[in-house]
């Protein structure tokens, strides 16, 4: 399975959420939280991303349970999404998925 950073997608525009699953991984001695996602569209030959993006990673889990969206997802619900940069009043900018 050939699988890709979400940050790929970043200037790709619209794509279809199809999974989504949650994914501990250890890095050193810290525990980082990944999302993996497989999307319905084939972007670039890849249909299967990951990210630890804090933003996105909240999107489908609270604490490593999941949310309303990723259940939803879990259920065989599609999710149409786009990649946005959100700037924050401290000017520190970050990305989120935004429904589309």
């Amino acid at each position: 399975m050939v699988e890709a950073s979400l940050s790929k997608l970043d200037d790709k525009g619209i794509f279809t959420i199809v999974k989504v699953e949650n994914i501990e991984k250890k890095v050193g001695k810290e525990i980082i939280i990944e999302v993996n996602i497989e999307t319905e569209d084939e972007l670039d030959g890849v249909r299967n991303f990951y990210t630890s993006r804090k933003m996105i990673v909240a999107k489908f889990y609270d604490n490593g349970k999941p949310t309303q969206l990723a259940q939803d997802i879990q259920r065989g619900k599609k999710y149409r999404v786009k990649i946005i940069k959100q700037r924050f009043g401290n000017g520190r900018e970050d990305f989120d998925i935004a429904k589309s």
